[in-house]
């Protein structure tokens, strides 16, 4: 599943990503809007340490855990919230 961070608040994953085979890459801003869905990886406490787009997590959930599962080590993050890119709606949290 395609990923791209655009907002770092921890500092140093600008970018950071997955092309579409799965394969790690870094992206650009352009790249991500072309993607559908915003997500934020959180702390277990909540906190948002990252946010960028990606591909369609209610057409494919298995591969939504990615961005969350690449940054689980290094930076604890714990969950993933998701929505429609430019939606207004709530976010949504990832669950099997």
């Amino acid at each position: 599943m395609r990923w791209i961070v655009t907002i770092d608040h921890h500092g140093g994953c600008m970018g950071l990503g997955e092309d579409v085979d799965g394969v790690p890459a870094r992206g650009n801003p352009e790249q991500a809007e072309a993607l559908p869905m915003d997500f934020r990886l959180h702390l277990a406490s909540g906190e948002v340490l990252f946010e960028g787009r990606c591909s369609d997590i209610d057409a494919d959930w298995w591969h939504g855990f990615e961005p969350l599962n690449y940054l689980w080590q290094p930076f604890r993050c714990r969950r993933l919230s998701y929505r429609r890119a430019g939606a207004d709606e709530p976010w949504r949290w990832l669950r099997p």
